[in-house]
């Protein structure tokens, strides 16, 4: 039951974000960024895991490819230079976050070890994120200047910032605390929802394109109408 619960959060998290961007989009993806990665970093396969079976599975997932996918449309629909302020600025906030939690959790509980792990956690995902999203930026103007299609860029930007992100993290989480139970099963699920993730991250694409355009994207993607279009080819005819 609890797998469907995250399955459901993952179609009303990105339909919000399809339905917000209506309105202030570039701010609206900068706050929903924000609060994606930050609460990634909270609510994951250690704080908060879901199992079926032997897979684990965790609300960051989800959150994180929602952030990913933020930066990618500003990237796309934008600029690459706003989309690195987008991300630099979502950096600082998990930052903040950590130092927070530290000293809450020191004041709290006393300070520990556990404490400390987590702290760097937290460090690691910052760097991760930081050269995960400047090298799917870097892919992504290539495969721009090539005009390949923009949907499997998607794919392949966000897939790669995913992998090197989690590379860097676990990589880092591990050699401090020696291993990490379940860590194939863990990396499983994350892929397998960040799979499915993705496929919603396009269909918000093609939703803000198509039908529900930004009110600051209209001259971008202007709604096409029917009548218009028989108009232009009429006139191309010369009837």
């Amino acid at each position: 039951m609890s797998v469907y619960i995250l399955i459901l959060f993952a179609f009303v998290g990105f339909a919000f974000l399809a339905f917000a961007r209506k309105w202030y989009d570039y701010p609206m993806l900068f706050t929903i960024a924000i609060g994606s990665a930050v609460n990634a970093n909270i609510y994951n396969s250690v704080s908060a895991p879901v199992y079926l079976g032997q897979f684990c599975f965790s609300i960051d997932a989800i959150l994180y490819t929602m952030f990913m996918f933020c930066v990618i449309i500003c990237a796309k629909d934008y600029d690459v230079r706003r989309a690195k302020v987008l991300t630099s600025a979502v950096i600082a906030a998990i930052l903040v976050s950590a130092v927070i939690e530290f000293f809450a959790g020191w004041s709290s509980i006393g300070y520990s070890d556990d404490l400390l792990i987590k702290f760097i956690g937290y460090l690691a995902s910052s760097v991760g994120t930081f050269v995960g999203i400047w090298l799917m930026l870097a892919v992504f103007e290539k495969l721009e200047k090539k005009g390949v299609n923009i949907y499997l860029t998607f794919i392949i930007c966000v897939l790669l910032a995913s992998v090197m992100n989690s590379t860097i993290y676990y990589s880092c989480v591990i050699s401090i605390s020696g291993r990490i139970d379940n860590l194939v099963y863990i990396l499983l699920g994350s892929f397998i929802a960040k799979s499915l993730c993705v496929f919603l991250g396009e269909l918000v694409y093609y939703i803000n394109t198509h039908f529900w355009i930004p009110n600051s994207l209209k001259d971008k993607y202007p709604v096409k109408n029917v009548n218009d279009e028989k108009k232009i080819n009429i006139k191309e005819k010369g009837v």
